[in-house]
């Protein structure tokens, strides 16, 4: 039988796993690369050939384990958080909880009492109270997901909403900190130890109220300069899904800043001021 007939051996980027796609269905077999997944492959690959291009009885019940159902949110959610890098590696590690004390375990079989024993763990873990509670919530969206696409049960995933959010003063959890801000002088010494280049992205995000990603994405081509005060409007930030419109103000100080940075990319009005392959020592 031609080679280019046998089912691939693939890689699942988003967990780095391994998995094999066999009549239909999609197998996951450790970590890519490794021998036991390698072994796993050739294993599965030689029943199903053996079968007919069919796959055997026992492997065609319903349901998905929950390590499945993790990976096929994984893939859904890298492609929906694609702009919110951080807000995916929540999910990563809030679903890595689920996988591993229930990976094997049918997604079925994930009772509520199963969601409070990983509440626990995640408080046991460190972790503060509202992130326990965003962690909860995230894995309860991943069960609401499989339901939706029937890898899921709906009273599965009915039954996990049953589930509280820990409150303030009921548990064992710490809150975060009050952070409070940096005092200008602290502000000030930290910078003379940067290079030029990082510290004025430090500058231009206190002086204009800026997120690190809209400093980062600072391009003269979004940059209104006219008038007094500039407009700075990016292209992309974190709220863009929800359809706003974010329009940060330039001031005198951070213009004088901004000057030199517009000047020396003035032929390349969609490049980004700050960049990785720039000189960050530049004087």
């Amino acid at each position: 039988m031609p080679k280019k007939n046998i089912p691939n051996y693939r890689l699942h980027k988003a967990t780095g796993q391994g998995f094999v796609e066999l009549g239909g269905r999609r197998f996951y077999l450790g970590k890519h690369g490794s021998k036991a997944s390698r072994e796993e492959y050739e294993r599965r690959v030689a029943e199903y050939l053996a079968n007919g291009r069919k796959l055997p009885p026992t492997q065609t019940k319903a349901g998905v384990s929950c390590q499945e159902l993790t990976i096929h949110f994984l893939e859904w959610a890298e492609e929906y958080f694609m702009s919110q890098p951080k807000s995916f590696a929540h999910i990563k590690t809030a679903m890595g909880f689920v996988v591993k004390h229930y990976g094997r375990e049918l997604a079925d079989n994930f009772a509520p009492m199963s969601l409070v024993f990983i509440q626990k763990k995640l408080v046991e873990h460190g972790y503060a109270r509202p992130m326990v509670n965003r962690y909860i919530g995230i894995i309860k969206r991943a069960f609401k997901h499989g339901a939706k696409f029937g890898w899921v049960n709906p009273q599965t995933s009915y039954a996990l909403q049953v589930v509280d959010n820990l409150k303030k003063g009921r548990t064992k959890a710490h809150e975060f900190r009050n952070i409070q801000p940096v005092a200008p002088d602290d502000f000030e010494m930290t910078l003379s130890q940067l290079p030029k280049r990082v510290a004025d992205m430090a500058r231009i995000q206190r002086l204009c109220a800026m997120r690190p990603q809209d400093v980062c994405n600072l391009r003269s081509v979004d940059i209104i300069c006219s008038g007094d005060v500039w407009l700075y409007r990016p292209f992309t930030h974190k709220t863009a899904h929800l359809g706003d419109v974010l329009t940060k103000y330039i001031g005198a100080t951070a213009q004088k800043i901004l000057t030199s940075y517009l000047t020396e990319k003035a032929d390349a009005p969609e490049a980004f001021l700050f960049a990785p392959a720039d000189k960050v020592f530049n004087p």
